[in-house]
């Protein structure tokens, strides 16, 4: 959300690394591009980094909006930028661009997005940096459960545990039995359960449909999405405003293009602890450019999501392996 704005940010196109290895397998590819194939993995992992350095960037931006924006508005400005940057950049190929056999599933991919999206700008807006991005981070714990839950089998006592401990870290960030709680707190776990759906989604339309065309399918359906809300809640925008919109729509978009170059040449499970780089960063981001204090019940929480989603991994990994033995 770009999952995190971008992230989607950031677990949205792990599942399917395996199918778009394949697509871009058909998309002619010379004897030249099959050996990017052999591409270190850490050209992935700095792409994942890379992204986390747009999304900062594209946080920070969000964050010095005038207050008076809605997030719809907000997200009707950087999807309908995004959508149009993408149509002009695929102009002479557009009816295959356009072309899908899930247009449902790119709806409801869209459609949670907008959601994912709209929560996660709105709490960037008031809350500090770190306190969201360490929020955030559970989109990457729901997504490994969801996925295991919905296309594996019944939850187990390890994937309970690394939910109890997550929750647990959540707790530490919001601090609900205290008199500064803030209900702009549950905004970024709202944001990281829609783009948990969104992620998930992705498994049902990139069997079909290229990542190019996902990926304008979204832009597209979030732009529908907020149209509305964005009328509704309508301000008048500065020019300064609109660059900073444009900026955070380019960044988006940047950002979505390197995670499809990550996923494709590198392993998901190599990539995962790249991912967790926009914490720090955002703590740095928010200390640098708004003097924004960070607590330590952050980086506690913070590191305890962190934990539960390696320990899920780990064991996740050890049971893949014994597996074929049994």
């Amino acid at each position: 959300m770009i999952e995190n704005g971008c992230i989607v940010l950031s677990g949205e196109l792990g599942f399917s690394r395996q199918i778009l290895m394949k697509k871009s397998e058909s998309i002619s590819m010379t004897a030249s591009n099959k050996s990017n194939l052999n591409l270190t993995p850490f050209y992935g992992a700095g792409l994942i980094v890379l992204v986390a350095v747009l999304t900062t960037i594209s946080n920070g931006l969000t964050h010095s909006l005038p207050k008076t924006l809605s997030s719809s508005q907000i997200l009707f400005f950087k999807s309908c930028i995004g959508f149009l940057l993408v149509v002009a950049w695929h102009r002479t190929t557009l009816k295959q661009l356009l072309t899908t056999q899930n247009l449902k599933w790119q709806f409801l991919k869209g459609f949670a997005g907008a959601a994912g999206n709209g929560f996660w700008i709105a709490a960037v807006q008031v809350l500090p940096l770190a306190d969201s991005s360490a929020l955030s981070l559970t989109s990457a714990l729901m997504t490994t459960a969801g996925a295991y839950y919905f296309f594996s089998e019944n939850p187990t006592r390890p994937l309970l545990w690394a939910i109890g401990v997550g929750f647990v870290g959540v707790l530490v960030i919001l601090k609900p039995s205290s008199a500064i709680f803030n209900v702009y707190s549950l905004y970024p776990l709202l944001s990281a359960f829609a783009f948990t759906a969104s992620s998930l989604i992705i498994k049902k339309v990139a069997v079909k449909d290229s990542s190019q065309t996902t990926l304008c399918y979204l832009l597209f359906f979030m732009a529908l999405c907020s149209f509305l809300p964005a009328i509704y809640y309508w301000q008048p925008v500065e020019m300064n405003a609109v660059l900073r919109l444009a900026g955070i729509a380019v960044l988006y978009l940047l950002g979505q293009l390197a995670l499809i170059e990550a996923y494709t040449y590198t392993q998901a499970a190599f990539l995962a602890p790249f991912k967790f780089a926009r914490f720090p960063l955002a703590i740095a981001s928010g200390w640098l450019f708004f003097g924004e204090h960070f607590s330590w019940s952050t980086l506690a929480g913070g590191g305890l999501i962190i934990a539960s989603y390696f320990y899920l991994g780990a064991v996740t990994h050890r049971l893949r392996k014994v597996k074929p033995l049994n």
